[in-house]
């Protein structure tokens, strides 16, 4: 039957947490997309970063 999988975080926050021109670039995709909250927006950025390395190897 096999181990149970462990939970992982789907996202990677910014290094960085208070930069001026990222957090008004953040809260504009948010309001454009209509996101419930900026770890939304981190958990596609995270998807589309993993993918982009992928099409790399």
């Amino acid at each position: 039957m096999g181990d149970p999988r462990k939970p992982r975080k789907k996202w990677i926050r910014p290094g960085h947490p208070w930069i001026r021109e990222r957090l008004i670039e953040e809260m504009e995709i948010v309001g454009k997309y209509g996101l419930r909250n900026k770890r939304e927006l981190w958990i596609a950025q995270t998807m589309l970063r993993k993918i982009r390395e992928r099409a790399k190897a």
